[in-house]
């Protein structure tokens, strides 16, 4: 058997230069948890149709379009949507500027270890595990999170919703009870990377766009994007939101109404952002499914128990 290997060795089989791109279709990524559907036809024809302008021209200095549809979307303020080029460049730009120097934390464990290395290396501050149990199928218990967090004071609660890698979702009303206990000066990060799979009604997005101590964070590898309230990052500037080409893909996504081949939530690719702080944020959202071809890895590894039919761009139906 080949060995399991996780952190981008996908492109060691192909080649990290991308001269043998051919070789995708030979390679099946596992050992990193993108999306595993391909994109929405949607946004296939606007990359084919514009392709040669996108990849020559610079997009909006701080993503505008991009961050007024995110906020439209969500029903979130726009000043608490920060864009950036994924999560992982938000975490590593945000979290030292958020996070004081040899700052104290409070993470689940098992969970990502990037926000571990993160506080490790960056910020030399500390880690506290708090421990999930195998025996309660490492289901996280508010009370006892709370406990530690007292014993621990912290300055920051990093958490991943639902887990990763125990795949546990953590309900958002638990969440929210939890919340309203900490100490307000205790900041808490909350990545929902995957938590479009569970259901955007599970999201804390309202939540964190009117609360001080509460940042989002979600990623559109996986699922959906993210957001924060960029005035209060002291010194920080919006990043770019990388190649146009990005930015298109993703409102095209949106705008098209494309789905996932799961018939989830709209779930454009390539672009991540992060949400944060204001009582304005109450307009509930709705989704609209639609179903895609299925990619290589869904057709030979997860077909589909329903046996659905993919639509084309902007021409599904609702949610099975």
């Amino acid at each position: 058997m080949s060995q399991a290997l996780h952190g981008g060795a996908f492109f060691d089989a192909i080649g990290v230069d991308l001269r043998h791109l051919e070789r995708v279709s030979e390679v099946v990524s596992a050992d990193v948890l993108d999306a595993w559907f391909d994109p929405s036809p949607c946004v296939i024809a606007t990359l084919r149709e514009h392709l040669p302008f996108l990849l020559r021209t610079s997009p909006p200095s701080h993503a505008e379009g991009f961050v007024a549809e995110i906020a439209l979307r969500r029903g979130v303020p726009e000043e608490c949507v920060l864009p950036g080029s994924g999560s992982s460049s938000l975490l590593f730009t945000c979290l030292p500027r958020l996070l004081p120097p040899g700052a104290r934390t409070v993470v689940l464990a098992p969970m990502y270890g990037e926000y571990e290395h993160i506080v490790e290396s960056l910020l030399g501050g500390t880690v506290h595990q708090h421990e999930l149990r195998a025996g309660n199928g490492f289901t996280v218990d508010g009370d006892a999170l709370l406990e530690d967090v007292r014993r621990a004071d912290p300055d920051a609660i990093l958490l991943v919703n639902p887990n990763n890698p125990t795949g546990r979702l953590w309900p958002r009303e638990e969440i929210i009870r939890f919340l309203d206990q900490i100490p307000a000066g205790i900041l808490t990060v909350i990545d929902e990377a995957y938590l479009d799979y569970a259901g955007a009604h599970e999201s804390l997005e309202s939540e964190a766009a009117r609360r001080e101590n509460l940042v989002v964070i979600k990623s559109m590898s996986k699922g959906v994007r993210a957001e924060r309230r960029a005035s209060r990052l002291p010194g920080h500037k919006r990043p770019q939101s990388g190649w146009l080409a990005a930015v298109a893909s993703a409102l095209a996504g949106w705008l098209g109404g494309a789905g996932s081949g799961h018939g989830g939530p709209a779930r454009p690719r390539l672009v991540s952002g992060a949400i944060r702080g204001d009582p304005r944020a109450t307009r509930p959202v709705a989704h609209t499914a639609r179903r895609l071809e299925p990619s290589r890895f869904q057709r030979e590894l997860l077909p589909d128990p329903a046996g659905g039919t993919p639509g084309g761009c902007g021409n599904g139906g609702e949610r099975p």
